[in-house]
């Protein structure tokens, strides 16, 4: 069986389990407090896997220099695109709320892209990488999916237009792995390092300034610090067990 078989299979098991958060949040009445309770959790899954699988070996293997600054201009790209979609929407109608919702819907697409990406580089590394980086990723970002799927659901988003984003979910996922390893597997070394150290900032920006934020947006539930350190812990268990 060829590498692009098992990567493909990979991305596509990844794209599946992301997609899942969405007809569970179809099937139940989704409250406030559940999806802060999910955006708590993938984003100690997120936090664990860049400190866990991503820098370590960016910057153990790759140019330290070069993989810090890249770690840096991936927080710095995070913030810039927020700040132009929260600039350009401010001159459209609609509540604050529409502003956020909007902002957290592009925000988790831009982000299940990136996971598929990093899912990709990963797998040009070695295939156990990347299926560990598929299986951790898909764990947080199911309940991304989820949360897109309840906030639309609560906005009162036609069905058809949230099996449509459920759907661009999945796809993100995907198209971001196979444009991950196609594209970058023939390149060197640093080269993929250096990107693994650029997504790694902007995965950890999402979650500093996107996810908690709006886990928090309603007061901070009393369990948050505990969904956030499963988290952490999950991942850290899975990457002994599969590393």
């Amino acid at each position: 069986m060829s590498d692009f078989v098992v990567v493909l299979g990979i991305a596509l098991l990844a794209s599946f389990l992301t997609y899942l958060g969405a007809p569970l949040a179809e099937m139940v009445e989704v409250r406030h407090e559940v999806v802060s309770a999910a955006l708590q959790f993938a984003a100690g899954i997120i936090t664990a896997m860049v400190a866990f699988s991503l820098m370590p070996p960016a910057v153990s293997a790759g140019p330290q220099v070069g993989a810090v600054i890249a770690f840096f201009v991936g927080g710095v790209l995070f913030v810039s695109v927020e700040y132009v979609l929260t600039h350009l929407m401010s001159f459209r109608p609609g509540s604050e709320d529409g502003l956020a919702s909007l902002g957290l819907y592009v925000g988790i697409v831009v982000d299940l892209v990136i996971d598929g990406v990093v899912i990709g580089i990963g797998s040009t590394l070695t295939l156990r990488t990347g299926l560990l980086l598929a299986l951790g990723l898909a764990v947080s970002t199911a309940p991304l999916t989820f949360v897109t799927t309840a906030t639309a659901k609560r906005q009162g988003v036609a069905k058809e237009k949230r099996r449509l984003l459920a759907g661009l979910c999945f796809a993100a996922v995907l198209a971001g792995a196979m444009l991950g390893y196609l594209v970058l597997r023939s390149q060197s070394l640093d080269l993929r390092l250096i990107l693994v150290a650029l997504a790694s900032g902007f995965l950890i920006t999402t979650v500093a300034q996107g996810m908690i934020p709006e886990a928090n947006r309603e007061g901070e539930p009393g369990f948050a610090g505990i969904l956030y350190i499963g988290g952490l812990s999950l991942y850290a268990l899975m990457s002994l067990v599969l590393g």
